[in-house]
């Protein structure tokens, strides 16, 4: 039995494929060899991510939170204690977060853009566990400026979640209207129009 050599090889392939087929074979065994590298494999598996977000719809669960559920312990960057229940009366985005995260990652620049929009006028509390040097290191790199805090305490159960990223827009009176486990694009027209009419 011949031997086929690779030559031979890449001509029949090439013969099957289109260009872009062959582009997309490449493009595809790239992003398998970069997932090899832990290095590349966060910054390849958040841009994915990225670009494959769905704005978040809102919640056909009613579910209120009151002052009290609201008044857990946070921390800022600066190492100021804050009470969860000062925002309570106005609209907020809360999200629980990580560095480390992937989906967290993907979904930060949306958050971002719907906080240089709406950030005056409503509060945004970005939550997590890690510690605030490795968090305010990950906010300058990335050059985020929205409100970033870490947890200090136990989380209410309403707001518990298995997986990160976990999000909840919550109106001033308390409902909780948008509940998302899981990335998404925060700054479309369903969540815009959902602010502007709670403000």
């Amino acid at each position: 039995m011949r031997k086929i050599s690779l030559a031979e090889q890449w001509h029949k392939y090439r013969r099957r494929k289109t260009v872009v087929g062959i582009a997309f074979d490449i493009l595809f065994t790239a992003l398998l060899i970069s997932m090899l590298f832990p290095g590349s494999r966060r910054v390849v598996s958040s841009t994915i991510i990225r670009y494959s977000l769905f704005q978040p719809r809102e919640s056909d669960e009613v579910k209120f939170v009151s002052k009290e559920q609201m008044s857990w312990k946070l921390e800022d960057l600066a190492g100021n204690r804050v009470s969860m229940d000062q925002f309570f009366g106005q609209p907020v985005f809360l999200n629980f977060w990580a560095t480390w995260c992937p989906p967290c990652i993907a979904e930060m620049p949306s958050i971002q853009r719907l906080y240089d929009e709406y950030g005056s006028s409503m509060a945004f509390v970005l939550a997590s566990r890690e510690e605030a040097e490795v968090l305010a290191a990950f906010m300058a790199k990335k050059n985020y400026s929205m409100p970033v805090y870490v947890l200090r305490g136990t989380v209410p159960e309403v707001f518990y979640s298995r997986s990160i990223p976990a999000s909840f827009l919550i109106s001033p009176s308390g409902k909780i209207v948008m509940k998302k486990q899981g990335a998404a694009k925060w700054d479309g027209k369903r969540v815009k129009e959902l602010l502007d009419r709670m403000l």
